[in-house]
């Protein structure tokens, strides 16, 4: 059985600053899943030699539709007045720790989606 953080349940009908939260607390968790040494336990093959953990075999996994969904959220707010390119900026920042956190959990390539999102967030507010 598989384990999807954030939880469905936990995310709807709440604001996208709320849903962000959720998602850095979530992504603090899944991390921490991955990274338990526990998870690789019995990863041995045939000769005994330990190998890598495939995604099939992962007891938790990340609910990427919910990041997608906010993204989207963030990229359609309104940049029509100073205080709404902040606010989206701060947004954009957020959504950048919560991929630095999931970068920590063995996702490398997240660094590039990370940057892309400051680099958004820094000329919003410069």
């Amino acid at each position: 059985m598989t384990t999807f953080y954030p939880h469905d349940e936990d995310v709807e009908g709440s604001s996208p600053k709320a849903r962000l939260d959720l998602l850095q607390e979530a992504a603090e968790r899944y991390r921490a899943a991955i990274l338990d040494p526990t998870m690789a336990i019995n990863l041995v093959d045939e000769k005994g030699v330990r190998r890598k953990m495939v995604p099939r075999e992962m007891r938790v996994a990340f609910n990427w539709q919910e990041i997608a969904k906010l993204l989207r959220e963030i990229r359609e707010m309104t940049e029509a007045t100073s205080p709404a390119k902040v606010s989206k900026a701060e947004h954009l920042t957020m959504l950048a720790s919560v991929y630095e956190i999931l970068r920590a959990a063995k996702m490398p390539k997240l660094e590039a989606v990370r940057i892309a999102l400051l680099n958004e967030a820094s000329h919003l507010q410069g």
